[in-house]
């Protein structure tokens, strides 16, 4: 009966991830037109049409790969003329709305939506579409169902390889804000503040998956975890989220808004001093080039948060077979497998979202050994304004 029991929950359980997706897939207005069912072949010939009336392709992206995208893109395609401008990502975040209701002149946009804002705000106001084109049918499906996913890049920690010669010291949440008999911490954590997105999603996250941390607190210290954050304070009570945010602060954490620095303090560290550092995944390939002995924290319950950079269409495009086109040529065409994806995809700490492209020739780890979490941007859209004011109460009351 017991184990009858568990297979019934593990179907129960199953059921509602899938139909938690479908409720998340259908707040994103999809892609309806021709387009989608065309192959590249065929929007190249609609793209030359709108060309041919002195039209240019505008993408935007907080990354400098849009650049050199759209540089490869017109060696490909030629007739076509493409402008790609890298623009940071709060900017963006003011400039796609003004264009909407002003003169719109951005056809793609490539960037993140960390806090779930692009999600439940463009759609709905009708900013932009969600392309999903019938060639691609290798999408990881935990990262697709808020827009087209091109790639992932992870939110995790970083440790002293040469203070920890025998492995990571970390492998389990706790660990982070475990204290010496003297009261002080065992570890320097180097973190960012919590008015980057990054960090907040984090810790939103966290809140999000409380029951893990739960279960990670008695998997550490063989009993159930002691709540001592004051229970007046607005938030939901007993959530392990909130107590490892309420310890955490009490740790004498630095912070940093400077990865780059953050993985420098890392590799200066030492094992009688031993610091752990937040940084994006990114980094890791950069520290490595440089000769820095740090690595990436691994061996948790989870290790941190898939960042997704998606592709949005912009619904009042007047180039929307080119954008089409060129939303096909950076995902690597059909297969996935050319060269519009490189700029993208090929640096160290940086995954597709096509399960078909093996990402190990650049990269240390595989997507399934990073064992990051696939962010509920919903969630995270609706609570992550409680957690930064839980956040900074608790910063400067504990200071």
């Amino acid at each position: 009966m017991k184990k009858l029991l568990n297979v019934v929950l593990v179907v129960v359980m199953v059921l509602a991830a899938a139909m938690s997706v479908q409720a998340q897939a259908e707040l994103v207005v999809k892609d309806e037109s021709d387009y989608v069912h065309m192959s590249m072949d065929e929007l190249y010939q609609e793209a030359l049409k709108e060309a041919a009336e002195g039209k240019t392709l505008v993408a935007y992206s907080n990354s400098s790969s849009v650049s050199k995208s759209a540089s490869l893109f017109m060696e490909a395609y030629p007739g076509i003329t493409v402008e790609g401008t890298k623009i940071k990502a709060d900017a963006l975040e003011e400039k796609i709305p003004l264009e909407y209701e002003g003169s719109p002149y951005v056809d793609v946009i490539i960037m993140s939506d960390s806090t779930g804002s692009i999600y439940l705000d463009w759609y709905k106001k009708g900013y932009v579409t969600a392309y999903y084109p019938d060639a691609i049918t290798d999408l990881d499906p935990n990262y697709a169902a808020y827009g087209l996913p091109i790639t992932i890049e992870g939110d995790v920690w970083y440790y002293n390889t040469t203070a920890f010669p025998d492995g990571c010291p970390i492998n389990n949440w706790w660990d982070f804000v475990e204290l010496k008999e003297d009261g002080t911490p065992v570890y320097t954590i180097i973190t960012h503040p919590i008015s980057n997105l990054s960090l907040s999603s984090l810790l939103t996250n966290m809140v999000h998956h409380a029951d893990q941390l739960e279960a990670d607190y008695k998997a550490k210290y063989g009993v159930d975890l002691e709540y001592t954050y004051p229970d007046d304070m607005g938030v939901e009570e007993n959530n392990a989220g909130y107590e490892w945010i309420y310890r955490f602060l009490q740790t004498g954490y630095v912070e940093n808004n400077d990865g780059d620095e953050i993985i420098a303090a890392v590799n200066e560290s030492t094992a009688e001093n031993p610091t752990i550092g937040f940084a994006s995944s990114l980094k890791h390939g950069d520290a490595l080039d440089l000769g820095e002995t740090v690595d990436i924290v691994r061996g948790m319950s989870f290790n941190g948060v898939g960042k997704t950079k998606y592709v949005y269409q912009f619904s009042k495009s007047d180039n929307p077979a080119a954008a089409r086109l060129f939303t096909m040529f950076i995902m690597g065409g059909e297969n996935g497998e050319g060269a519009g994806y490189d700029a993208w995809v090929k640096r160290m700490g940086c995954y597709p979202t096509r399960t078909g492209v093996d990402a190990m020739g650049w990269n240390q780890y595989s997507l399934d050994d990073m064992n990051l979490l696939a962010t509920d941007l919903e969630f995270v859209n609706y609570n992550y304004l409680d957690v930064v004011d839980f956040y900074n109460y608790f910063a400067e009351e504990l200071k």
